[in-house]
């Protein structure tokens, strides 16, 4: 008999011990450490553009500090909101993310129904790159600067031609040209390259591209860089005057990248990966190997990414007005 209660004793203390062991790790386990599965960025354009390049050196950083795979998946087409619904529907842990870029402060002024609510659906995490606009002409214009062009474009309007593409260079340009009193017509492309081959061919006269984009032609000659809509001259490219030494003070302008998350994703996680997006980017290697690209490597917290999207949505809704854009 001593021997079965001395049994029993011992069963129910491991039997105890047990439960208190797992009841204890339980909460660990609900509690994981984010990020423990593959992440997720979706990318809302084609593979090889400045955005698609920059997050791949993002998602490299990434899966190197969080130890586990970030995987890039592009999703073109809508002028970015294909991209951006999948990750509006999405699950809100932290797991699928948006790569934003500057025209998802615009997307609404061209788009009537991109099919999702950017404030509702979608909620900031970071910024992560920035970079200059450059305006440049076929090397045949004879202009040296912006207020040449200008002077040049209010005698031949006729003959002076806008290669436009995306939404927020667009919206840029046409404030500039608003400002100036000038009526060059916009032909519009489908994206960066093909504006700029238009522009090489003199298909058209004058473009407002990224400075990433247009630097190795303004380098070969086959286009002229005017100036960049900017106060001071890029680091980028030092030898390209701003817009206030070339004659268009107040012209002012630029691009940039940044994360979002669905809407609902716990502030925990998007402080913690706007934390560790800013631990990475500000290592010098890294800042050297964004500039090489042409691109500036900066971070934000969660509310100052939502007041730049915010300023972004704003600033340009009485310039789409003025120059007759209307969402389609």
């Amino acid at each position: 008999m001593n021997i079965l209660k001395h049994t029993f004793r011992n069963w129910a203390s491991c039997a105890l011990l047990a439960f208190s062991t797992a009841t204890l790790a339980s909460p660990a386990i609900a509690q994981d450490k984010f990020p423990s599965q593959p992440i997720k960025l979706v990318v809302p354009f084609a593979p090889g553009g400045s955005s698609d390049t920059a997050t791949r050196i993002l998602g490299e950083l990434l899966t190197k500090k969080w130890g586990q795979p970030v995987v890039i998946e592009n999703k073109p087409g809508a002028s970015g909101s294909i991209g951006a619904l999948s990750v509006a529907q999405a699950k809100n842990d932290g797991y699928t993310l948006l790569v934003t870029p500057v025209s998802i402060g615009t997307i609404n002024l061209f788009l009537k129904n991109p099919g999702f609510n950017r404030d509702k659906d979608l909620t900031p995490i970071t910024q992560f790159a920035k970079g200059d606009y450059v305006l440049s002409v076929n090397p045949k214009i004879p202009v040296s600067n912006m207020a040449e062009f200008i002077e040049y474009a209010k005698k031949n309007p006729e003959s002076v031609f806008h290669g436009a593409f995306g939404g927020a260079s667009r919206l840029a340009f046409e404030q500039f040209a608003l400002s100036n009193r000038i009526t060059p017509e916009n032909v519009n492309y489908r994206g960066e390259a093909l504006t700029l081959n238009a522009l090489i061919s003199g298909e058209v006269q004058v473009a407002l591209s990224t400075l990433v984009g247009a630097k190795p032609f303004i380098e070969a000659g086959r286009i002229k860089a005017l100036g960049i809509p900017s106060k001071v001259r890029s680091p980028i490219a030092p030898d390209i005057p701003s817009a206030d030494e070339s004659g268009a003070p107040g012209f002012y302008a630029d691009f940039w990248f940044g994360l979002m998350a669905p809407a609902g994703t716990p502030d925990a996680i998007r402080e913690q990966i706007s934390a560790d997006v800013g631990e990475v980017l500000a290592r010098p290697e890294v800042q050297k190997r964004f500039q090489d690209l042409g691109l500036l490597a900066v971070s934000s917290t969660p509310a100052e990414f939502a007041e730049l999207i915010k300023y972004e949505s704003e600033r340009w809704v009485d310039t789409a007005k003025h120059a007759g854009i209307e969402p389609q």
